[in-house]
């Protein structure tokens, strides 16, 4: 086998992919560390959402990583925190290969071993919930191989420990990853677990990268007095480029999580929440904004109670469901070329 060393600049997934990193597939680089909160920046090290997209006719592939951290949570596959998904495009659809399973800081598996030699493009979705420090793909030693980048401008998602990511089986089961194979777009995932804001400083981020759209889900993970406060100020944030003006803002509703279930608190604090974003949304279009949307939650999860892991976290039925209502209610709006 021959190991290549992956570098941020061979990533999708990242801003700034060519910009100094103290870990190579971090989501954003350094210079964004002191305008964030602790708590947000060390989140963002994380490589959810992060993907390797190479050509290859090699009949055999490993991968090496390395975590920062080893993490664990009780709700969530040590496959999806710390592992990798490897997909390949058969007849331009993108088919699940294998995962490489985690068993320490630093990990090691053949993903495949065939005999036939054809030249296939591969995808590689990283962690969703730890830090890699190092990462190398193996090929069999007579093989080719090339990365590939996307051309087009990239979808921006910032939002919370759904869009992190949390409780996909593995990688590739994130919301975000699905929309990238369908829509074969590149998807920045700037999901943060616990801590999707609204806040100014990652709209600043979100100024400087010029995207087809900005996808904003933090409902979840804030009051209606935060959905008051902060909506505004943050469209406002966004549009403070001059080259992000023709650009479409989508604002997730929150979702109701179970319709019979016996305690309707936080379905009732949904409702309250919708609402508001609905107000702000409409008062930011009255003083002049424009291409702003909310993709509503009805017809998402309408019909059954099957698709999380706690009330509140997705599992792959859940993540399958809400990828599917953002990619049916996006094209209706036409909003993708």
């Amino acid at each position: 086998m021959k190991f290549h060393k992956i570098k941020s600049f061979h990533a999708e997934g990242i801003v700034e992919p060519n910009s100094t990193r103290n870990h190579p597939m971090q989501r954003l680089p350094q210079k964004f560390k002191l305008n964030l909160r602790p708590e947000v920046w060390e989140l963002s090290e994380n490589s959810a959402g992060v993907s390797i997209s190479f050509f290859s006719n090699t009949n055999q592939l490993s991968i090496k990583w390395s975590l920062k951290h080893d993490n664990k949570m009780s709700h969530m596959t040590d496959a999806s925190i710390k592992g990798v998904d490897l997909y390949y495009k058969k007849l331009n659809n993108w088919i699940y290969i294998n995962t490489g399973l985690p068993n320490s800081k630093d990990n090691e598996q053949v993903l495949f071993s065939v005999k036939s030699r054809k030249k296939r493009e591969f995808r590689l979705h990283l962690p969703l919930y730890d830090t890699i420090t190092d990462i190398q793909i193996g090929f069999d030693k007579v093989s080719k191989f090339e990365y590939v980048k996307s051309k087009k401008r990239p979808i921006i998602f910032y939002g919370t420990s759904i869009t992190q990511g949390g409780c996909a089986s593995r990688p590739g089961i994130a919301y975000t990853n699905i929309i990238s194979r369908k829509l074969n777009y590149e998807c920045i995932n700037l999901g943060f677990s616990g801590n999707g804001h609204l806040e100014n400083s990652i709209g600043k981020i979100l100024s400087k990268i010029d995207a087809e759209m900005y996808v904003i889900e933090c409902m979840p993970n804030i009051n209606v007095e935060i959905v008051k406060k902060n909506i505004r100020p943050l469209i406002k944030e966004i549009r403070k480029n001059s080259n992000k003006h023709s650009a479409p803002i989508i604002f997730f509703e929150e979702c109701l999580t179970n319709l019979s279930n016996l305690d309707q608190k936080l379905n009732n604090q949904a409702r309250e929440k919708n609402f508001e974003l609905k107000k702000q949304i409409d008062i930011a279009k009255d003083k002049g904004e424009k291409k702003i949307h909310i993709l509503k939650q009805d017809g998402c999860f309408d019909h059954d109670s099957e698709f999380t892991v706690d009330g509140v976290h997705f599992n792959d039925l859940g993540f399958h469901r809400y990828a599917f209502h953002f990619i049916k209610n996006i094209k209706k709006l036409n909003l993708l070329d």
